[in-house]
């Protein structure tokens, strides 16, 4: 009888438990990765592996009764090694998920599994580290490896095949540009290891280290391919300290200078097909510079109206140092405004009609852009400290009414709160109070006029007259010149004696 005898040191064997996730994935790939524990098949040979059998106890070596059936297409009976396991059977999405990279020809069920390159193309050797790196965007990323990758996946952009298996983590050396890595083991000597017992991540250790700056270089290396970047200018300076020349970054640019996430949107401020950015300008933090500027710098170059067009621009601090972003910047906004008309409360802010609005913004070029406008918000005044009820104050003209939607005016009023109703509920809402105050801008009673004029709409045909009492009683002059009279309800149903209800009973055309 034929015996084959291995010994282990026992202590490896107390931490077996720990070795491997038991997990179906995982066992699949340890299977393409050499795995033991099981019954190996092998060229009309059986043998079973136990747990002592790693302690120096023999194992037999006997003839296989059944002998391998054809595995594949193009492979004859007892040709290949088998290997069973006591597990439930493997779905063909799990075991191709892990074969696909293996670089191994994989049959299942007597078909040939998927086989694809890790890689997509051009990629740099790294022999240190054993492997071989590839910079692609996040589009070139195939099903195929988001199904391989074993843990975690979602977020994270670097991708690391171990013969089949691929585990993943986060790693961004460089911003605005959603970059992967695809990592290939080379099968050289290499200190990156995976992580026990699961085997999902890597361990945190020098090899791990050089990878991270490996694949920082990279990065930079993919980016000077390209011929263009958005990188910040500090970004910009970590390549060259690194040896690697970049072009500028492109210009990195927001035309106007309001925006939200929550609705609803400020009004626009277009840039001038042709419109250097150069001749844009520039709202740069400074120590006298007040909150409002920024909304009223915006409404100027939107409302405003200029011999030569008036473009402010942002551009993220982290830009600065690069030619582009050296533009003139806006020195001093002021707003002025004429006679109050009428204001209210609209959606918790104090609205303000006046009959005249301007702004002035200056530039350090020397320019000065001057306009009327429609639309302003007040100002906080230097050196005063601002009360609570004058706080927050949005100037209008009468014009706003016809040139300004209500979105317009309901993003300088406070916009959309996610703390209360519904946004189309607090649109309405909005709607109806702006509404009302341009209804009391005509005259005190604009309100109660148009209230009527529309409950009137619907009068009964033949009416002629209608007039309303303080008291509730109402009298209908009829077409027939009759009075018709129809009186408040009584608290318990009936009319009170001597009311005017009761008496017009008996006159003629009264109360029928």
């Amino acid at each position: 009888m034929t015996t084959i005898q291995a010994q282990v040191n026992p202590r490896l064997l107390t931490k077996a438990s720990r070795l491997f996730t038991g997990t179906v994935a995982g066992r699949i790939i340890e299977i393409l990765q050499n795995a033991r524990k099981l019954t190996i098949r092998s060229h009309g040979h059986q043998v079973t592996l136990a747990p002592a059998a790693w302690t120096g106890r023999p194992v037999a070596v006997v003839d296989d009764p059944r002998g391998l059936p054809a595995s594949g297409p193009g492979i004859p009976a007892g040709v290949g090694t088998q290997l069973e396991f006591p597990d439930e059977p493997w779905t063909a999405h799990l075991v191709m998920s892990r074969a696909v990279f293996s670089g191994l020809d994989v049959t299942l069920d007597e078909e040939l599994c998927p086989q694809e390159s890790f890689l997509t193309g051009r990629a740099t050797p790294h022999p240190e580290l054993g492997c071989r790196i590839q910079v692609v965007p996040s589009t070139t990323i195939t099903q195929w490896h988001r199904n391989a990758a074993l843990g975690p996946s979602c977020g994270e952009n670097v991708l690391v095949n171990f013969h089949g298996q691929v585990v993943t983590f986060s790693y961004r050396p460089v911003s605005q540009h959603d970059l992967h890595f695809l990592v290939d083991m080379t099968g050289e000597p290499t200190g990156i290891r995976l992580m026990l017992p699961a085997r999902t991540c890597l361990v945190e250790n020098d090899a791990l280290k050089q990878l991270k700056a490996a694949l920082e270089r990279e990065a930079f290396l993919y980016l000077q391919r390209q011929g263009r970047h958005r990188l910040s200018y500090k970004e910009y300076l970590r390549a060259r300290e690194l040896g690697i020349e970049l072009p500028e970054s492109e210009p990195v640019y927001r035309v106007g200078l309001l925006h939200t996430d929550m609705g609803p949107e400020p009004m626009e401020v277009l840039m001038p097909q042709g419109h250097a950015l150069a001749h844009c300008y520039r709202l740069v933090d400074t120590k006298d510079r007040e909150d409002t500027d920024e909304a009223n710098v915006h409404l100027l170059a939107a409302l405003g109206r200029f011999p030569t067009p008036f473009v402010p621009v942002e551009i993220n601090p982290a830009y600065d140092g690069y030619s582009w972003a050296k533009l003139p910047t806006i020195r001093k906004v002021t707003v002025s405004v004429g006679k109050t008309l009428q204001e209210s409360w609209v959606n918790g802010e104090r609205l303000v009609c006046v009959d005249v609005i301007s702004i002035t913004v200056r530039g350090s070029d020397g320019q000065t852009f001057r306009s009327a406008v429609c639309l302003a918000v007040k100002p906080a005044r230097p050196g005063r400290v601002e009360n609570w009820f004058s706080d927050s104050v949005v100037y209008v003209t009468p014009a706003a009414q016809q040139q300004l939607t209500h979105q317009d005016l309901w993003f300088h009023l406070g916009g959309f709160s996610d703390d209360g109703d519904t946004y189309d509920t607090q649109e309405f809402a909005v709607q109806q109070e702006l509404d009302e105050f341009w209804l009391r801008l005509v005259g005190p009673y604009e309100t109660l006029r148009e209230n009527l004029q529309a409950a009137a709409k619907d009068l009964p045909k033949g009416w002629r007259q209608v007039t309303l009492c303080a008291d509730g009683q109402i009298t209908v002059r009829q077409a027939n010149g009759r009075d018709k009279v129809l009186a408040a309800p009584h608290p318990e149903g009936k009319p009170e004696q001597g009311s005017k209800a009761g008496a017009a009973k008996g006159q003629k055309g009264g109360a029928s």
